[in-house]
C-alpha cells in the first residue's frame, strides 16, 4: 500500500516544463552555430589578410627592382638593390631581423613591408632570384624576381 501511494505522488515533467527545456536546447543550439560561423569567417579573413600582404610585398618588391640599376644577394636572407637615378646614393636591403620583412636604407630609415613572418631566403640562379618565405602560420610562399641586366 506504501508503494502504490508513492507512486501515485511522484510527478513527471509537464508539457510546459518539456516545451520550456527544448526552447532553452534550441536557443543554445543556435548561439553556439551562430559562434562557429563568426569564428570561420574571422579565420577567413585573417587568411585574405596574410594573402593581400604578401601580394602587396611581392609588388613593392617588383617596383623596387624595377627602378634599380643593380642588385644582390648579400647574405641568403639580405637582399640589396641600387635604385636609379638616386640623388642621395642610397642602397636598399630587404632583410629579416625579427618576425618582419623590412626594408632598410644605408642612409637610414626603415620600412615593415611584410608582416608576420617565420623565414625569409633568396636564391640567385642566373639573373633571377627565388624570394622564400615562410609566415606565422607555417605557409611557404614562394616567388621568383628577375633581376635587372648589368648596364655597360
Amino acid at each position: 500500500m506504501y508503494l502504490i501511494s508513492k507512486i501515485k505522488n511522484q510527478r513527471g515533467f509537464t508539457l510546459l516544463e518539456s516545451l520550456f527545456h527544448l526552447a532553452v536546447l534550441v536557443l543554445f543550439a543556435s548561439i553556439s552555430l551562430l559562434i562557429v560561423i563568426w569564428v570561420r569567417d574571422i579565420q577567413n579573413i585573417n587568411q585574405i589578410k596574410h594573402d593581400v600582404n604578401w601580394e602587396l610585398f611581392v609588388y613593392d618588391v617588383h617596383q623596387y627592382n624595377e627602378n634599380s640599376i643593380s642588385g644582390e644577394i648579400v647574405s641568403p636572407k639580405i637582399l640589396m638593390l641600387e635604385p636609379a637615378n638616386d640623388p642621395d646614393n642610397r642602397e636598399f636591403y630587404i632583410e629579416q631581423p625579427n618576425n618582419h620583412v623590412r626594408k632598410r636604407s644605408n642612409k637610414g630609415g626603415n620600412e615593415i613591408m611584410l608582416p608576420n613572418v617565420q623565414g625569409l631566403q633568396y636564391r640567385q640562379e642566373g639573373n633571377e632570384i627565388i624570394m622564400k618565405v615562410v609566415t606565422q602560420d607555417g605557409k611557404l610562399r614562394e616567388r621568383v624576381i628577375v633581376m635587372p641586366l648589368p648596364r655597360e
